[in-house]
């Protein structure tokens, strides 16, 4: 159930003072086939059961440059277009040996450390720190969180394309205001254009949604369609089981 504050202004009759009166105003339930409402502890495939059949995993990248090594410096300037002429992916299973983690899962809690997205009691910061030093040292930039990667844009809008794709909506977190989007325009253009971080089937037949806090964005739909995209773009991840949450790194570690 989603809330919103709202100010109400009352005029009594006869009477020209107003009151602020402050109350709650209910959303309607929001749309499953646009957005992910389930809670970190809260089973993935439960979530979406009746609306998507799969959801993969999608892990965001670390990235290193290619040629230049200023590059990362200039990274948040840089659009699409550049990032993916500048810069090579590193999976996780990669920096996981780089780093001496014993199991990928610590790559995802040390990265919600970094970022502080755990209560101190759950942080893993001697994890955090290592990925700090080995970045530092290696020129290389974490994988940002809470929307898609940028290395991965122009590789998912050309999957769509391939796929008989043409139109997709972009919509906000709980989708209370979505764009109809012309992929084929997204694609050509320099930016990704789009101030929305959650993007859904022009008939709501996948999803594509990175949540808050999280280094990783899900992918939904049928299970060949999603094979499809995981195929067509070379994505690192895991298919979701009956019991994967948002804390799926997090499963043994109490939170709060």
């Amino acid at each position: 159930m989603l809330f919103l504050w709202s100010h109400c202004k009352l005029l009594e009759k006869g009477d020209e003072e107003m009151d602020e009166v402050e109350g709650i105003i209910t959303l309607p339930e929001g749309h499953r086939y646009a957005m992910f409402g389930g809670g970190d502890d809260y089973p993935i495939k439960t979530y979406y059961e009746g609306v998507f059949e799969t959801v993969f995993v999608v892990f965001h990248p670390f990235l290193v440059p290619k040629d230049d090594p200023t590059a990362v410096d200039r990274y948040v300037e840089m659009d699409k277009n550049e990032v993916e002429q500048q810069f090579r992916a590193i999976t996780w299973a990669d920096m996981r040996r780089r780093l001496g983690f014993d199991d990928i899962k610590r790559i995802d809690h040390a990265l919600r450390t970094m970022i502080g997205a755990l209560k101190p009691h759950a942080e893993d910061q001697e994890g955090a720190n290592r990925i700090i030093e080995f970045c530092d040292r290696e020129n290389v930039l974490p994988p940002g969180e809470g929307e898609l990667s940028d290395l991965l844009e122009n590789q998912m809008l050309r999957a769509l394309l391939e796929m008989g794709e043409e139109w997709m909506w972009s919509g906000d977190e709980f989708c209370t205001e979505r764009h109809l989007i012309n992929i084929r325009e997204t694609l050509t253009s320099d930016t990704w254009g789009m101030r929305h971080r959650t993007f859904f089937g022009h008939l709501h037949d996948w999803l594509m949604v990175p949540p808050w806090d999280s280094h990783f964005t899900l992918i939904c739909g049928s299970r060949a369609w999603v094979e499809q995209v995981v195929e067509r773009c070379e994505l690192e991840g895991f298919y979701c089981d009956e019991n994967t949450t948002i804390n799926w790194s997090l499963f043994h570690r109490k939170l709060r």
